[in-house]
This record gives C-alpha cells, structure tokens and sequence, in this order.
C-alpha cells in the first residue's frame, strides 16, 4: 500500500462538466454574466427582427451574412429539399400515428441517410465542405417539413406539399396547416426561430459534436441532439409555461398563485438557466415580437399576463432570498409567441428544434475538420477486490 506521500490526489470531478471549457469556437458567445448573445460576431439584438432566418443559417454556416446572390442560392436548395424522400414519408405515414413530436422528428431525420449520399458520409477532403455546407442546408429544410408532416398524419391528415416560393417560416405553417398564414404570424415564428437558432454548448450541441468527433455522418450527429433535447431539463418547458398561465388566469391572481408555488417549494416555469446571470436576452428578444404581434392582433391578455408574472415572480423571490439573480429564460415568451403563431403545444419542443439544427449544422461542420474524438475521464467510485463465487454458491 503506497504511503499518504505518494498516493495521487484524486482528480476534480465536475458533475455536468460545469465549468469545464470544452472547445474554441467561432460560432457563438454567450456571456451569462452580462446577458449578451452574440452569433459569428453580431449581437443577438442586432439581428432580431431585421434579418430572415435564412439569413441567420447562411450566418451561422459560413461566419457572414449572405449577399443577394448567395441567400437566393440558399433559398433555392432549401426549397427543393422540402420535398422529402419517399423513404421518410413512408417512415412517418407508419410511426406518426403512434407515437410522440420529438419521437417522430428523431424517427424521420434518421432516414434522411437514405437516397442522399452527402447526407451519409462525414467530411474527408477540404473538397467536401461545400458538399456539408449543401447538406446543413438540406437538413434545415427537411426538419420543418418532417415536423408538419409528421402532426398532420399524426392527427388523421393528409401532407400539404409544399410551395417553392414560401420561407421556411411562411412554408412550415403552410404545411402545418394547409393554408397560407398572416404575414404577423410568419414575423412572428421568423422572430422566434431566429431567437433559439444557437446557444454554444449546450446539451444537445455538444452531443451532436461529440457524435461528429467519431467522423460519424452529420444525419447522425443530428439525430444525437434531437434525443438530446427530447429530455425536459433541455427543451421540455414551453408547453409547461402555458398550463401555468391558464392556472393563474388573471393577472389579479398571479401574487397568489405564485407566493403558493413558492412557499410549496415549486418550479415557475420560464424562470432560470444553467448560465445566466440575468434575464435571457432571448427573452427579451421574443417579449418585443410578441408585443408587436399583440399589436397586429388586438390581443394583449397573455401578453399582459405574462409581464405581470415575471415581475411578480422576481418581487416573491425578491422577498424570500434578496439578491436572488432567477430571472425569465426564453422558454417564458417562446410559450407566448409560439402559442400567439397557432402552433399546438405537443410540437413546441420540435419547432424549437426546427430553429436549432441551424446551430445543430454549425457546430456539426465546425467538429468536423478536427480529428480527436470527444473522450472524457472518469473517476471509479465502485468495489474493488471482490472475490468471485460461482452461480449455484451465490446467495
């Protein structure tokens, strides 16, 4: 037995790797300290509600924002890939009816592999990056129409194909619901899938480059983020947020229903996150769409239900832990905007994923010229020394 002299000091063990700086990226930067979010150099706030989502991908994908020649390149691969692979419409006429939104989205993009070589194989040569480049832009594409497809059999319908002229915003609910939406209601989940596109590492991102680090293809890697995000500590909250709102009911009651929850020692939904310091600037992002949309529409109850909310909830933590720093995160007004757009709350968690494969894509393509596989350590806590005892002289 070694001496206390020379044994070696256990390592330190971050559980949920927080803390830990797993990579450099270029992608995005996300200050939790003072509430900023920035994308390949742009302030998240800059670009809210100026530019298109597409513009947001062409960005995310190519570290610049795209001229006019290159955002109709990259409409017009989106559009054509909107019509999905009859392998994929056959997977989801034969799963949709059975089973849930994030099962489906996993289900359907696993078979998007099938039929399309540059979906299949991982980047060899720098030849292949426009080949990957092509292939984030078709899955991006492929995710909102699986989504839609997917409700629409799930509830007893039929596909709406989709219209080569629409955006991916314009083209979802078209296929969602097979009539051409209000131009608020395109700004408006524009709005919001440009506010969740990337958030650096995170659950599922990180997933997904772990994946990639094999050399694995990028459909895989992305079916990886998409089970990721399946779990409800990552993207299971928006739909939570509304059945909280329809508790409340009235803005009169929000101080009582939530100095309750509080004193039960509950969650309020939409408040906190893992890195956060501050409110979410994607909250505040989303809480100035849903205003305009408020506007478009006349309808400011929800709206006014949840700022009360949000200032009630920091007051009662305010009372019972001062300094406390819980503020709203983005799931608060992602209920909001994605309820206020028409979207069924059992697909909120996969029109959230519709926005982040655009993240998802990026840091798929960002792993992919490296060529050291994700591996972390770990520290044994079990037995040692056990002596082995046969079957039948076991107790």
């Amino acid at each position: 037995m070694s001496s206390p002299e020379t044994q070696t000091p256990e390592p330190t063990i971050y559980d949920g790797l927080k803390g830990v700086v797993a990579a450099k990226t270029q992608i995005a930067e996300v200050d939790g300290k003072n509430g900023k979010l920035t994308l390949r150099g742009y302030d998240i706030s800059e670009l809210s509600g100026t530019v298109t989502f597409e513009e947001v991908c062409y960005l995310l994908w190519h570290g610049k924002l795209p001229n006019r020649a290159e955002y109709d390149a990259l409409l017009a691969e989106m559009s054509a890939a909107r019509e999905l692979p009859e392998a994929t419409l056959a997977t989801l006429r034969a799963c949709a009816p059975h089973a849930e939104g994030m099962d489906i989205l996993r289900i359907g993009a696993s078979t998007l592999t099938i039929g399309d070589p540059e979906s299949a194989w991982p980047i060899n040569a720098p030849a292949d990056v426009e080949s990957a480049l092509r292939r984030a832009a078709r899955l991006q594409a492929q995710m909102a129409a699986i989504v839609a497809h997917g409700y629409r059999l799930g509830n007893g319908k039929e596909i709406v194909a989709p219209k080569p002229e629409h955006s991916l915003a314009e083209g979802f609910l078209y296929m969602l619901e097979g009539e051409v939406p209000s131009a608020a209601r395109v700004a408006g989940l524009n709005a919001y899938l440009v506010a969740v596109a990337e958030h650096g590492f995170n659950a599922s991102t990180f997933a997904g480059r772990v994946i990639q680090s094999t050399n694995s293809d990028m459909v895989s890697a992305l079916t990886g983020a998409i089970g990721a995000l399946k779990g409800w500590l990552h993207g299971g909250v928006p739909g939570p947020v509304l059945d909280m709102l329809d508790e409340i009911g009235t803005a009169e009651n929000a101080q009582p229903w939530i100095s309750a929850a509080l004193d039960r020692k509950e969650r309020i939904m939409g408040f906190g996150h893992r890195v956060y310091q501050v409110r979410d600037p994607r909250a505040a992002l989303l809480s100035d769409a849903a205003d305009k949309m408020a506007d478009e529409t006349g309808d400011h109850h929800l709206l006014d239900l949840i700022k009360v909310v949000e200032q009630t909830t920091i007051d009662e933590l305010e009372k019972r832990k001062p300094g406390n720093k819980l503020r709203a995160n983005v799931e608060l007004y992602a209920a909001l905007i994605l309820h206020a757009v028409g979207i069924p709350s059992e697909i909120f968690t996969p029109v959230f994923a519709i926005g982040r494969t655009s993240g998802w894509t990026a840091h798929i393509l960002e792993q992919m010229p490296k060529s050291l596989i994700i591996r972390p350590e770990s520290v044994y806590g079990g037995p040692r020394g056990l002596t082995f005892v046969p079957m039948d002289e076991r107790a």
